[in-house]
């Protein structure tokens, strides 16, 4: 099987295709359709360049791309930064290319979360690269005997950022910034999905004052009562003093 792959050098992709195939090309720059059309299977990851429809047609099964983002969301330029500044999925996808920007079928995908300590785009990022070059490594045979389902993406839902939509933000220290200081203030979903968070955690801290207030019936239900009394009463009084602002 001979395979292109357009993408950098450097990149571990690259060095697992040439560890497990004999004929492996690679090419960082731009193609044409007839040197496309000599491969029998094209990888691209990383890669720079928009191949245009009539070299994608060229290609003999189709062109795969790795792309670090839960498409649809966050398509085109800089997918791992607009998940945290659009508040949507995160994420890797293996898809084919069409004409439009990782617009194409999806063969595979995987949800990323992270833990606290990636706290910057730059631990983000690198997390997410390794996930989604695990992804290919992992499921190799069945992209390579076409053992898969396409999956169309969705068209109503989705998101797409060009390289100058980043020039709005400033980030203190470069991609080492932390994530948490660049998320949009404006942004509707992130306000949803603080509030989810909080109904969440809210949830499971009643059941814990719940839990403390059996031990205390439990175990000295006179003196529990009697808090419960002034909370009441102290309520009450919250009532009133809201019932005041409330009015014009």
């Amino acid at each position: 099987m001979s395979i292109l792959f357009l993408g950098e050098d450097d990149s571990p992709i690259l060095a697992f295709l040439r560890r497990k195939h004999k004929s492996v090309v690679s090419r960082s720059g731009k193609i044409t359709s007839s040197f496309i059309s000599s491969f029998d299977l094209v990888i691209s990851y990383g890669y720079k360049h928009i191949l245009p429809k009539e070299v994608i047609d060229s290609s003999n099964h189709g062109v795969i791309n790795l792309h670090i983002s839960m498409l649809p969301w966050n398509r085109g330029a800089h997918p791992n930064f607009w998940s945290f500044v659009d508040g949507t999925p995160k994420g890797v996808s293996i898809h084919f290319v069409d004409e439009g920007i990782d617009t194409g079928d999806i063969i595979l995908q995987k949800e990323v979360y992270f833990e606290p300590e990636d706290n910057t785009f730059k631990k983000t990022y690198c997390k997410l690269k390794r996930e989604i070059e695990e992804l290919l490594v992992s499921n190799w045979n069945n992209i390579i005997t076409g053992n898969f389902t396409r999956v169309r993406q969705n068209s109503t839902e989705g998101s797409f950022h060009e390289v100058k939509d980043l020039k709005k933000y400033s980030l203190s220290e470069g991609w080492g910034t932390k994530t948490n200081t660049i998320i949009s203030s404006n942004n509707p979903m992130n306000d949803l999905k603080l509030i989810d968070e909080i109904e969440s955690v809210r949830s499971k801290n009643n059941c814990n004052w719940m839990d403390v207030l059996r031990l205390a019936i439990k175990h000295s239900p006179k003196e529990a009562k009697e808090i419960l009394r002034k909370i009441n009463s102290d309520d009450g009084k919250i009532s009133e003093l809201l019932d005041k602002l409330s009015k014009d």
